[in-house]
């Protein structure tokens, strides 16, 4: 290489570069770019990932994950013997998203595929061309399917399953009102379903599905659901082996009578329990709300044990002592009232067993206003049973101030006072129970969802409203209702029954109906240890219509069925221990006793023994009461003025002679038989086969010393008087 002469000016062939100086302040600002941009990197992804991860999260599975609610199974409805009365049954509901309808391995042409199994389930053909139709963009089938009957076609594409949960019921029609609804979409109206609705329900779940690129949703396991809770199960009081007997008897008594309506109740007196709630109206058996519950009707005759029953305990009189009845018939100015019975005088036994009108009506004037309108409330009337129906009706009972001076002696006929079938039976049940109120019940049992019991029935007393004596008195003069009275087409062969009939006049618009009438029979069975009380009404019936006559057999058929039922509600050992054995004479005698009966159904008019117009009733006083004795014959004006109701509450029986009072029980043991209607011979065997000697004296026809009601020794010589 030349190296250069020293101090030759030019440049020599190799040069030295002089390094490049770095802008300092460009590089800061680059760098610090650079920062700024990190940070902002930084802040965006906290921003997303910390304060809006939730939010962002949020929006990606509403995208990519589909959440839908899975409605809980709702609670089972069963009766007392355990029988599924309504219950949720599972259905699936197809919905089809036509642009996913696609080939795939599985199904080469799923369009064909998906046609013909649609065709296949009975879709409309209609419905399966809009399902293929691509323009749509899904298409819900209305159809309900069970699961086994779309597993096909749930497995083709573009077709999804919506789950849908149905109410099933299985009960008889009667019980649709106390059951009520739900509709498809879970809205739930009347009966048990709105009632409890809050426990039936139970609580909904969460299901989260993936949705793919091409809109079709799968499970994931990585995705979390909330199952739901199914809802509590109610077991009803009700049997449904007994409601079927009871409709069934029910419309063949309106067909049998051309009764356009009715109600049949039926509940166990021991602890309350309702067994039966059956309605009809306009021809046949009412589903659509429960009649026993919620209508209210003046029941007639069937109220007179009621007034009777406070009498005896409170002791202002005495089941022999004997009533003028006026020989049936009793005109008060323009105004009559009349007994089907036609009889001088009746004791007060045969007032119920014979259901003089007269005789309760002077009856009625033993107490007070005040004293009888809380009789007939402490037996629960002019209120609610507070049972678990949202519809149910109070019925009426006015308060005396509303009342006029014909009042007590209509209240006393079942006049002036309406009450639903269900408050009739709860009454009863009183008389069958010892003398306690109870409060009916329409629920048995709760249970939760894992089977716990969370609620169980117990007797619920409301009040004591009459003495356990009395009570069994009175179950003894409603047995003679219908072993000799107005009932006789109650009576069963084996079982005595006790009750009584009520036939009264409609009231429609603002005046009762001619022609029109609720026929009545309320009861208990058996007579000595009740099981069942029941109420069977008529609504309408052509022909014969007496309440003991129409609505007293169709107690007998409904009982013979039940009887042989094998029906958790009956006790049949304690059934088998009052049964009366079978013999001719009783054959005989009851069959008797329903031909009697019949005969006098057919040829007296309405204004018999267990029916009364109301326009029958006058606004003067009443005619004295008589008290007779088998000894002495006493006389006795109460004070029955109008106005005299505060004289009459303070002493109502003042006048009333002590002679009467002092009559003693002592050696009696049997009960001498009523013998009212019948003629001197029939009376004669019928005395003779209670065990007594008969002699016949003039005098009263129809009267017995003793008389009815009274205990005499068995053997001893009973007196019949007759008219000759």
């Amino acid at each position: 290489m030349n190296k250069g002469v020293a101090g030759d000016p030019r440049p020599s062939t190799i040069t030295e570069r002089e390094p490049r100086v770095v802008n300092r302040n460009r590089a800061r600002v680059v760098h610090f770019s650079l920062v700024v941009f990190a940070l902002a990197i930084i802040a965006k992804s906290a921003q997303l990932q910390i304060y809006e991860g939730a939010y962002w999260t949020a929006e990606a599975q509403r995208l990519q994950v589909r959440v839908r609610d899975v409605p809980a199974e709702r609670g089972r409805i069963l009766d007392a013997s355990g029988e599924v009365l309504v219950e949720t049954r599972e259905f699936m509901q197809l919905n089809i998203t036509p642009a996913n309808i696609k080939p795939n391995l599985q199904f080469p042409d799923a369009r064909a595929a998906v046609r013909a199994e649609l065709a296949w389930l009975g879709v409309p053909s209609a419905l399966i061309r809009k399902s293929l139709d691509t323009k749509q963009k899904s298409v819900l089938l209305p159809g309900l399917y069970r699961r086994d009957q779309v597993a096909k076609v749930a497995s083709m594409p573009g077709v999804d399953l919506d789950r849908r949960l149905v109410r099933d019921v299985s009960a008889p029609p009667g019980l649709l009102g106390i059951l009520g609804t739900v509709s498809h979409n879970g809205a739930v109206a009347g009966g048990i379903e709105q009632e409890f609705d809050e426990l039936l329900r139970g609580e909904s779940g969460k299901r989260s599905l993936l949705r793919d690129g091409t809109g079709r949703l799968l499970e994931s396991p990585q995705l979390s659901e909330t199952p739901a809770r199914a809802g509590y199960s109610v077991t009803l009081t009700l049997s449904k082996s007994l409601q079927e007997i009871a409709e069934r008897e029910l419309a063949a008594a309106m067909q049998r009578t051309g009764a356009s309506g009715g109600d049949v109740v039926m509940l166990d007196p021991r602890d309350g329990a309702v067994l039966v709630l059956a309605g009809a109206r306009n021809f046949r058996i009412s589903g659509g709300s429960s009649t026993p519950l919620s209508e209210a009707y003046q029941p007639g005759s069937v109220m007179k044990p009621f007034l009777v029953a406070k009498l005896l305990d409170n002791g202002r009189v005495r089941e022999s002592d004997v009533i003028n009845t006026e020989d049936g018939k009793y005109t008060i100015g323009r105004r009559t009232i009349t007994d089907e019975h036609k009889a001088q005088s009746m004791t007060v036994r045969d007032v119920v067993r014979l259901s003089s009108n007269i005789g309760v009506a002077k009856l009625s004037q033993l107490v007070s206003w005040r004293e009888q309108f809380e009789a007939l409330r402490d037996f629960g009337f002019g209120m609610a049973t507070a049972v678990p129906y949202p519809a149910e009706s109070r019925g009426h009972l006015a308060t005396p101030a509303s009342w006029t001076s014909m009042s007590p002696a209509s209240l006393a006929m079942g006049y002036e006072v309406s009450a639903t079938a269900l408050q009739l039976a709860a009454a009863y049940a009183t008389l069958a129970n010892g003398g306690e109120l109870l409060q009916p019940a329409l629920i048995k049992h709760l249970h939760d969802p894992d089977g716990n019991m969370v609620f169980r029935h117990t007797r619920r007393v409301v009040r004591r409203v009459i003495s356990e004596e009395t009570a069994l008195r009175m179950r003894t003069i409603l047995q003679s209702v219908v072993d000799s009275g107005t009932a006789t087409a109650a009576t069963l062969t084996s079982f005595d029954v006790a009750g009584k009939s009520g036939t009264a006049k409609r009231y429609i618009g603002r005046s009762y109906s001619t022609g029109d009438y609720n026929s009545t029979f309320a009861g208990m069975f058996p007579a000595q240890a009740p099981q069942y009380v029941f109420v069977a009404r008529l609504i309408d019936p052509r022909g014969k219509y007496y309440g003991g006559v129409v609505s007293g057999e169709m107690v007998n058929r409904i009982l013979q069925a039940a009887i042989v039922t094998a029906d958790v509600s009956l006790d049949h050992r304690a059934l088998a221990a009052v049964a009366r054995p079978y013999s001719p004479r009783n054959e005989k005698r009851l069959a008797m006793g329903r031909e009697r009966s019949l005969t006098h159904s057919q040829r007296v008019a309405i204004s018999g023994s267990d029916s009364v117009s109301p326009d029958a009733l006058s606004s003067a006083a009443l005619a004295p009461l008589e008290v007779v004795d088998a000894s002495v014959r006493i006389v006795v004006s109460l004070p029955l003025a109008r106005g005299n109701a505060a004289s009459i509450e303070s002493d109502p029986r003042a006048s009333i002679s002590s002679g009467l009072n002092a009559r003693s029980d002592t050696d009696r043991t049997v009960m001498v038989p009523s013998i009212s209607g019948l003629d001197v011979r029939q009376a004669t065997r019928v005395l003779n086969s209670a065990g007594f000697q008969v002699k016949l004296l003039k005098g009263i026809e129809g009267r017995t010393r003793p008389a009815t009601g009274e205990r005499a020794r068995v053997g001893s010589t009973i007196v019949l008087e007759t008219a000759q």
